[in-house]
């Protein structure tokens, strides 16, 4: 069997950076959330490329959630409805801080612990998320008739 020669990779610039999606209706109700922690590397316009790419299959394969049950709006019949946001909070950078909160802090403490040797003793270490990571939001469009469609940002 040939194999292909390999070259060290120093790895650089390493960063936890997420992916989060909302999933909407076509009213803008949205009742769950998802995310995806990755540690990518170079610089940040390299990193939200790639971040981008991924949003528009990953939440295929990333647990969703209900948004939390502190979030309560009207219903158009005038009706409080718990555990559910909306879409035009997404721009707002404290309503999106505080709607993901609970999910950036449980995919936090997702990330796995790492062994490296070090002078002969293996030492574990995490990797941490920063607190302002850098991050991707999608909107996951629930039509009516079953389509689920991503609406990913081209920037």
């Amino acid at each position: 069997m040939q194999y292909m020669k390999t070259i060290s990779h120093t790895l650089q610039e390493l960063e936890v950076v997420l992916n989060l999606w909302a999933y909407a209706g076509e009213d803008g109700y949205i009742v769950r959330l998802a995310g995806k922690a990755y540690v990518l590397e170079g610089n940040d316009k390299l990193k939200l490329s790639l971040l981008r790419s991924l949003a528009a299959t990953d939440w295929l394969a990333s647990q969703w959630e209900k948004v939390p049950t502190n979030f309560t709006l009207s219903g158009p019949d005038g009706q409080d409805m718990t555990g559910v946001a909306h879409a035009s909070m997404l721009s707002e950078p404290t309503s999106h801080a505080h709607l993901f909160g609970s999910l950036m802090e449980k995919l936090a403490e997702g990330l796995p612990e790492q062994m490296r040797c070090f002078k002969g003793y293996y030492v574990p270490f995490k990797l941490e998320l920063p607190q302002e990571p850098l991050t991707v939001t999608t909107v996951v469009m629930e039509y009516e008739d079953g389509r689920l469609e991503p609406m990913v940002g081209n920037r």
